[in-house]
């Protein structure tokens, strides 16, 4: 009997999907001249077989770390797209942006550290498809600011880009105008104190949607909660509006919510099922 209940089990267990991994590690980067860590979800197939798998990086809001894709339950919502077939397998990426907008500012080279140190790591460590066919770029609050930014100033790199309650503002924030104080302690810790007007003008989607080549972004989706706490909902609008009047097609909608991973939760799914269809896979998109 113990026999039979073992070997059931075996077939129970070899019939079983194997389970999603997240894994820490760190990588030398040239641009910032040190190690940074970052957080890698490896699909359940990823254990078996040689084939390559497309790449979604996804960069955190503020006061987060990579560990922020683990931590706040994302992998599990994944996971179910992938089962559901709605979204291919995927190496997700988290890299370590601290509070830096993920520019090139005082804080270091941050979005070289992304779209030139991280990129390279990650197609030479992991069986990754080279190239920007198979590469996604995903980012949430300040790394929305920096996703949407990074589709518009370097739209080579990513075949799509997304983005869920992005920093977009349509002016320089001051304390003035209503930037509480630990939000213009991030804002300097980025862009210099006073505000450097010129590395914001450089960084800002928004003056990024003024120039950007309708024949070469990159598919581009962003949303944000019509309830933003923030009031991101306006800058948000405001790239939609230049977009349009530029003639770059993209997806954008405001969803119910707020401004936190309850909204991002939420609508997860959305920039997920988009980026598959981008890439050429999955069933559905929203």
């Amino acid at each position: 009997m113990r026999g039979a209940l073992a070997l059931w089990a075996a077939v129970l267990s070899a019939a079983a999907p194997a389970a999603a991994e997240v894994r820490y590690a760190s990588f030398p980067s040239a641009s910032l001249g040190r190690d940074v860590g970052y957080a890698v979800q490896l699909p359940p197939s990823y254990a078996t077989g040689d084939r390559r798998y497309p790449v979604l990086y996804v960069l955190h809001g503020l006061f987060e770390s990579p560990a922020f894709w683990e931590e706040r339950g994302l992998p599990k919502l994944l996971e179910e797209l992938w089962t559901s077939g709605d979204v291919p397998e995927m190496v997700v990426v988290a890299v370590d942006g601290d509070n830096s907008f993920f520019v090139d500012g005082p804080l270091g080279a941050y979005e070289r550290l992304v779209t030139r140190d991280l990129v390279a790591h990650v197609e030479a460590t992991y069986r990754a498809t080279p190239g920007r066919d198979g590469r996604a770029l995903l980012g949430i609050s300040m790394g929305g600011y920096a996703a949407l930014r990074i589709a518009l100033s370097r739209p080579e790199l990513f075949r799509a880009v997304a983005a869920h309650s992005a920093v977009v503002l349509d002016e320089i924030p001051t304390a003035a105008a209503g930037a509480g104080s630990w939000h213009m302690a991030a804002f300097h810790h980025a862009f210099g104190d006073p505000i450097d007007p010129l590395l914001w003008a450089a960084s800002d989607p928004l003056a990024w949607a003024r120039k950007a080549d309708p024949r070469r972004t990159p598919a581009l989706y962003f949303d944000c909660g019509s309830e933003d706490r923030y009031g991101l909902f306006k800058g948000n609008e405001e790239l939609h509006r230049r977009l349009q009047a530029r003639g770059v097609a993209h997806t954008f909608a405001l969803r119910p919510g707020n401004h936190g991973y309850d909204y991002v939760r939420s609508v997860l799914g959305y920039s997920l099922k988009f980026i598959a269809a981008a890439l050429g896979a999955g069933r559905k998109s929203p």
